[in-house]
């Protein structure tokens, strides 16, 4: 039966992967622009807010693949700290939103930005790409929310996305199916990395 559960997962995870992937290339292409000598400037400035900075990425890709976008830029996927770092983050992906919006640049998953806590090691244990534990003090899911749905896939929901927010909300955390693909929030402590200059 578990052999037969990680077929289907497998089987599942390709359709995904198929499906997007056409839109992944479109998305990457409409991001950057080649500049003279081969350089590639992405669409969004570093954000720096006390002593870390925050890349908000418009490439939509499975978990794993924006974790490793965020590894090449010197970084990783966020770990939220506080509630101020949460509230921070739901800000800017509101600007980033309006902004996207007034450029009509609009897609299925506008609103959904990859951070770095998973499940997916152990069922219910949640971690932050650090290995640090989930702080019971700092939980800030939508109502409902983690449910480990399987309607994407028979693995079930085993990483998570910041959503678009009601005005003052600040739970705002979905678990979602890993090989689904969203945007992502990056983070590194400032003045590291190899685009260290763009936030010191």
């Amino acid at each position: 039966i578990r052999t037969n559960k990680t077929l289907q997962t497998l089987k599942e995870e390709n359709e995904a992967l198929r499906k997007h992937i056409s839109g992944e290339n479109v998305g990457f292409e409409r991001v950057q622009k080649v500049q003279p000598g081969g350089l590639i400037q992405l669409d969004r400035n570093w954000e720096k807010h006390g002593d870390k900075c925050y890349y908000f990425s418009n490439i939509s890709l499975f978990w794993k693949g924006s974790r490793s976008f965020c590894e090449d830029l010197g970084a990783d996927l966020v770990k939220i700290d506080s509630r101020e770092e949460q509230s921070f983050s739901s800000d800017l992906i509101q600007e980033f939103l309006v902004e996207k919006v007034k450029n009509f640049v609009m897609d299925t998953i506008l609103g959904s930005f990859w951070i770095g806590l998973t499940d997916s090691e152990v069922e219910g244990n949640w971690t932050w790409v650090d290995g640090s534990p989930l702080d019971s003090r700092m939980k800030f899911w939508l109502e409902g929310e983690p449910n480990n749905a399987a309607g994407r896939s028979v693995s079930g929901e085993d990483c998570v996305a910041i959503v678009k927010r009601g005005v003052e909300d600040l739970n705002t955390w979905n678990d979602d199916t890993c090989s689904f693909a969203h945007k992502s929030i990056c983070e590194k402590p400032a003045g590291t990395g190899p685009s260290s200059s763009a936030c010191g």
